[in-house]
């Protein structure tokens, strides 16, 4: 986070661009939910409450724990594992959305969240061709080392030890991410209010945007 955008930046977004903004954050949270649905059921095979005698991964073992913690205050299994994944997509969705105001702003050198023709992001590509990395697997390590280099400034919403960050985004739901929020003009990232907006229109409630004041 060593330099800073001198493009000018706005106060407030107006109704278009508010519009506009909703009508990719319903999209992103339609795409990344259904992911995570799929690989709760899918991968890990979570679509029901494991038996107390079943032979579990060390994997889904977190899962169970981190749904079961969504299950309290007598809420059922099912409610949960809704609320669980409303939870992986909100924490996914607002840091590619934090990223990408930061690439704008020139506060990431190496992107990760936009990617060139030939299907890698800049940071990607650097751990290509300096760590030899496989193409498929660099996007989202890429992802994963830019939330580590900021959990230390911005723990919150990057730290990835937490509960909602046992599942990623695959592949190609990330790009599919990535390409929604290209839909978004760089003018309307650099506004300082965008991000209590992606906040709002995700779950419908604006929350403060105090952890991102070192980068406002």
């Amino acid at each position: 986070m060593d330099g800073q955008s001198t493009q000018p930046r706005k106060a407030q977004l107006d109704k278009e661009e508010r519009e506009h903004l909703e009508d990719v954050v319903t999209e992103m949270r339609d795409r990344v939910e259904a992911n995570v649905r799929y690989q709760l059921e899918d991968e890990y095979d979570l679509d029901e409450k494991p038996a107390d005698d079943a032979s579990l991964s060390e994997e889904q073992e977190a899962l169970v724990e981190a749904i079961e913690l969504e299950a309290v205050d007598g809420n059922e299994w099912d409610e949960g594992y809704e609320q669980y994944i409303t939870g992986v997509g909100y924490t996914i969705v607002n840091r590619l959305a934090a990223l990408r105001m930061m690439e704008v702003r020139g506060f990431i050198d190496d992107e990760v969240t936009r990617f060139r023709e030939d299907g890698l992001t800049p940071a990607a590509d650097r751990l290509v061709t300096e760590e030899f990395m496989l193409e498929e697997e660099a996007v989202l390590e890429a992802y994963r080392n830019a939330c580590d280099d900021l959990a230390e400034e911005i723990e919150i919403l990057f730290d990835r030890s937490s509960a909602y960050s046992l599942i990623d985004p695959d592949d190609d739901t990330y790009e599919d991410l990535c390409g929604m929020l290209d839909e978004v003009s760089d003018e309307v990232w650099r506004a300082d209010d965008v991000l209590g907006w992606v906040y709002e229109y995700y779950n419908g409630t604006c929350l403060a945007s105090a952890d991102f004041a070192t980068v406002s």
